[in-house]
């Protein structure tokens, strides 16, 4: 695929657009895309099935009156009338908006597109029966696996054109590879789901996503009974990536200085053990990018450091009432957040465990909605497969347990974190050990 694209075009025509509507400033962010969906989902079929692949235009206007004011609207839109009531409806929200000034477009920075391997060069050589292989082998490996079976498996596949121009002469552009593995497993009553995400085809295609959820979910039989009380709780990588990934829109300013967030600018919330940067720029990343939905490069954001509230998430808007800047995490939606990257420690867990005498692990999350959180209050219920230890003994499943407590208790109670730093789609972190919660 070459660089020019329905970006460019469907920019362009909302531009001129806004310009005969007698619009102060205009931003335009689209993001075109191709998919292509390779799934498994029934017994009833041998093998995985490629879907039709989809194109898309998705287009989000921001235009601003010559009052200060500023209106949004965002949508599909692939054709010139499209675009045009897009443009329109962002116009007439401006007017209609309260007299609160906006900041204007983005200032011109300098892209940062240069070694973050965003664009699989692979891509263009990819044909089905390599995407179908991702799907057939995964298969292959849960059935291999005495006492499990697949539930389903996807693969998906997107190309991304990305372009955000605005009337003030700003005109960024990107290319990026997007590669996504999800599956669920099944062994007796118990059923987990995981993904693997890369910018990178092979990460997907080698990972064996299948062989090791089968053998996980295995483990969750004959569960033995438990006592309820306080208690050391080993915290696995993979839980903790889904806990932080929840919580990240509590880092928003606008939240914070609303009351909709528990965060507060230099609060301690967890120990000192605990130190989070938000790295939008990180080599392969699944959240790296070049610039955001209006045309900013993102910093890094140190977000605790040693267990106290650092940088927040800062808009246009907000920096302009703050005298600094962007911090580069603007998407339509809200806070768009980049890649997590917890510091590692420097212990392995066979020499932190026999240190711990009796001790709980939290293997799994048991989820479906987003009701375990509540980034308002703070509140975290965490409810999941456990398995107890002794000394680093052998670990022996206890069931589904469920531990409630708040973000600040559990961070506040990290008392070593491992070396063991693994990945896991924008999450870099490793094992917790954790004081002061309690099974209930």
């Amino acid at each position: 695929m070459s660089d020019t694209h329905p970006c460019q075009v469907l920019a362009s025509l909302a531009l001129a657009h806004a310009q005969t509507l007698n619009c102060a400033a205009t931003e335009v962010c689209v993001e075109h895309t191709w998919t292509r969906v390779v799934s498994w989902e029934s017994v009833a079929v041998l093998s995985a099935v490629s879907l039709a692949p989809q194109e898309r235009s998705m287009v989000s206007v921001r235009c601003h009156s010559r009052e200060g004011r500023v209106g949004s609207a965002s949508g599909v839109a692939a054709t010139k009338g499209a675009v045009n009531k897009l443009v329109a409806t962002a116009n007439k929200r401006a007017s209609d908006s309260g007299a609160k000034r906006s900041a204007g477009p983005a200032p011109r920075y300098s892209k940062a597109d240069v070694g973050l391997g965003l664009l699989d060069r692979r891509y263009a050589n990819l044909d089905d029966e390599s995407r179908e292989d991702v799907v057939n082998s995964n298969l292959r490996a849960v059935q291999d696996v005495a006492g499990a079976e697949p539930v389903h498996f996807r693969y998906t596949e997107v190309f991304t054109h990305r372009r955000v121009m605005t009337s003030t002469g700003l005109d960024q552009f990107e290319r990026s590879t997007r590669y996504t593995l999800t599956g669920a497993v099944r062994s007796g009553d118990h059923v987990i789901e995981q993904s693997v995400q890369s910018r990178h085809f092979a990460d997907v295609a080698s990972l064996p996503l299948g062989a090791d959820m089968a053998k996980q979910v295995t483990r969750y039989a004959d569960a033995e009974p438990s006592s309820s009380g306080p208690t050391i709780v080993v915290i696995e990588p993979r839980v903790i990536a889904k806990i932080m990934e929840a919580v990240v829109p509590a880092f928003d300013r606008v939240r914070v200085q609303a009351g909709k967030s528990f965060i507060r600018e230099g609060r301690r919330v967890g120990s000192e053990k605990l130190h989070l940067v938000d790295d939008a720029l990180q080599f392969g990343g699944v959240q790296t990018r070049s610039f955001d939905a209006r045309g900013v490069p993102a910093l890094d954001l140190p977000l605790i450091r040693e267990g106290l509230v650092g940088a927040l998430y800062m808009s246009i808007e907000e920096a302009d009432q703050q005298d600094g800047r962007s911090s580069g995490h603007e998407s339509p939606g809200g806070v768009w957040p980049g890649n997590l990257l917890f510091r590692c420690g420097t212990r392995s867990r066979n020499m932190m465990f026999p240190e711990l005498g009796e001790f709980v692990i939290l293997d799994e999350l048991v989820v479906s909605d987003d009701k375990w959180f509540n980034t308002k209050t703070g509140t975290l219920k965490l409810t999941g497969h456990f398995f107890s230890s002794d000394s680093g003994s052998a670990p022996k499943y206890i069931g589904i347990q469920t531990i409630q407590t708040t973000f600040v208790d559990l961070w506040s109670g990290i008392q070593e974190v491992g070396n063991d730093q693994q990945r896991f789609g924008p999450v870099d972190v490793s094992t917790w050990i954790v004081d002061g919660l309690s099974l209930s």
